[in-house]
């Protein structure tokens, strides 16, 4: 089954979590949440940022985050959302 799409819901402001919406639901994937200066520039791997959800450290302030998902088991595929809106200061 291939992967169709992942989108990013939550608020893109620094001590928020940010969660992968995958579709399929309930297709199996592994995690990898991304991060670069502008939303069209390069895209680096934020380390030990794997999971289904990702918390906005301080340090991503300004920046954007996009999520890469790749299909295990039964799903095949990679799919990449579209970047966040630069990320905020915390409140």
């Amino acid at each position: 089954t291939p992967l169709e799409s992942v989108t990013i819901s939550g608020t893109a402001q620094a001590g928020q979590t940010l969660t992968a919406n995958v579709k399929p639901e309930g297709a199996t994937v592994t995690y990898q949440w991304k991060v670069a200066d502008t939303a069209e520039g390069a895209y680096s791997d934020i380390p030990s940022a794997t999971g289904k959800t990702h918390k906005l450290a301080e340090d991503k302030v300004g920046k954007f985050i996009k999520v890469e998902v790749n299909g295990k088991d039964k799903f095949t595929g990679t799919a990449l959302s579209s970047a966040t809106t630069a990320v905020a200061a915390s409140a």
